[in-house]
């Protein structure tokens, strides 16, 4: 038992750090000692979903429910997945059930509930990203946000995804309003100050920068960037006008 204890564990943190392939071969050490762990069966068929697993990921997510039936994570991890298939008529019956859930006195689970099924499409939307399919990545940050908008990591994410998929325009806006919800948030001035050098507004760019430094004088994302645009304009320093004047 104390080895099951120990491998679940593992798992967990592997899980919790995104190392999803250690996670899973954790996870799937655990099930082949004991199938009745319902939060295992889920947090695997999380990884299955964002690894395009569908198919076993339905299975695990069902699997845990047939163990645990008032499983809410699961359910509702199941009927995402379903909606995302297409699936809407049953997407739709186990929405149902989850209302039906909270009626019961459990609505304090709501807003953790809504806080991991943000994380989790915003995990799918960083997986598009990295493969480069960007308006998959934008689609799952947007539903990450509709369900919790005040989560400025995600935008900020959502910001580059918009820059990489030559939205800049899109990008910009969403990184202004991030710094006007919170004008320390480093991550996001850096990424305005990468927009807006993007956009060709180099002195806009690199006062975003100098302002990182100015709170946070080890930021190495801005330091780095700034000295690029040195380097820059070294290479292109602007042309001299002497000796255009008319000889008299």
């Amino acid at each position: 038992m104390d080895t099951i204890k120990q491998l679940v564990a593992l798992g967990k943190q592997c899980f919790d750090n995104k190392q999803y392939q250690k996670a899973e071969l954790y996870f799937k050490k655990v099930l082949s000692l004991n199938d009745r762990y319902a939060d295992v069966m889920n947090m695997l068929g999380v990884i299955h979903h964002i690894e395009g697993k569908f198919t076993s990921a339905i299975e695990l997510f069902r699997s845990a429910l047939k163990i645990n039936p008032r499983y809410t994570e699961a359910l509702l991890n199941l009927a995402v997945l379903l909606n995302d298939l297409g699936q809407y008529t049953e997407a739709k019956k186990l929405y149902g059930q989850l209302k039906t859930h909270h009626k019961e006195p459990h609505r304090n689970i709501e807003p953790v509930l809504r806080g991991k099924l943000s994380n989790l499409h915003s995990d799918i939307g960083d997986i598009y990203r990295s493969i480069g399919l960007y308006p998959h990545s934008i689609d799952e940050y947007r539903k990450a946000l509709d369900l919790n908008p005040g989560y400025l990591d995600i935008r900020t994410k959502l910001a580059q995804a918009y820059r990489e998929n030559g939205q800049l325009t899109h990008s910009l806006k969403e990184l202004k309003e991030v710094v006007s919800k919170n004008g320390g948030y480093a991550p996001a001035r850096v990424q305005l100050g990468v927009t807006l050098y993007s956009m060709g507004k180099v002195p806009e760019a690199k006062k975003e920068w100098k302002s990182v430094i100015a709170k946070d004088p080890d930021n190495e994302y801005a330091k780095m960037y700034l000295r690029l645009c040195e380097a820059q304009a070294k290479k292109n320093p602007p042309q001299s006008r002497r000796g255009t004047r008319k000889q008299k």
